[in-house]
């Protein structure tokens, strides 16, 4: 298999733009925690499933978006 230059820069806008959204939802996520432990909870779901959801959210997009990023350079660039 040959790998296309285009694709390589597909996948490495895609990893930084995985890399933002991963960021990002792991602040949400720990916003969420703080503000039910400040309301007096126990952190609810998200402290419960911590270690699932958080490598859901570090592995759809930092994974995900490379592959979709090559692909769609690939394409488009021929």
């Amino acid at each position: 298999m040959e790998v296309s230059l285009p694709g390589v820069i597909g996948a490495a806008v895609g990893l930084y733009v995985g890399w933002l959204d991963w960021k990002i939802l792991k602040g949400i996520l720990q916003a969420a925690e703080t503000k039910d432990r400040q309301a007096g909870g126990d952190g609810g779901v998200v402290a419960r499933y911590r270690a699932p959801i958080g490598a859901l959210i570090f592995g759809i997009p930092v994974i995900g978006f490379p592959i979709v990023g090559y692909w769609a350079a690939s394409l488009l660039a021929g």
